[in-house]
């Protein structure tokens, strides 16, 4: 990667507040921040152009996290995904890993965890950056 080519993210949470985390926490302007209410519109983005990681909220109005990822793996299968949940079901951890995603993070969400599975999740697949903390 050079250094002017951006790290384009999604984040698909139909909570507004989670929405609005990552765009007070995810500021450098490397990072082109996607973010959406819900898997048909993150699914409509994937269409469009590529991500590079991605950010599912499991519970979201139509489309679940992990039927966006299923999809979503089909269109982009190198994208990091990381599924994102307030349920500590172990089933659906499995269930979520087995079918592609990188991780799993329960919310509550903090800046610590998101930078610490970005920066891994993005060097699994060879892209290098260093994080700024804010907020």
């Amino acid at each position: 990667m050079s250094a002017e080519q951006t790290i384009s993210i999604l984040v698909a949470d139909d909570d507004v507040d989670i929405l609005s985390y990552f765009r007070a926490i995810i500021k450098d302007p490397k990072y082109q921040l996607h973010l959406v209410p819900d898997g048909t519109q993150a699914l409509e983005i994937c269409e469009k152009q590529q991500i590079d990681l991605a950010f599912l909220d499991i519970n979201m109005p139509g489309l679940s996290g992990i039927e966006t990822l299923v999809k979503w793996k089909v269109l982009q299968p190198k994208t990091q995904i990381i599924i994102i949940s307030s349920y500590s079901d172990g089933n659906l951890v499995r269930e979520a890993i087995q079918k592609g995603a990188y991780t799993y993070l329960f919310k509550p969400l903090n800046k610590m965890d998101i930078f610490s599975v970005l920066l891994k999740s993005l060097q699994e697949v060879g892209i290098k950056t260093d994080v700024t903390l804010r907020g």
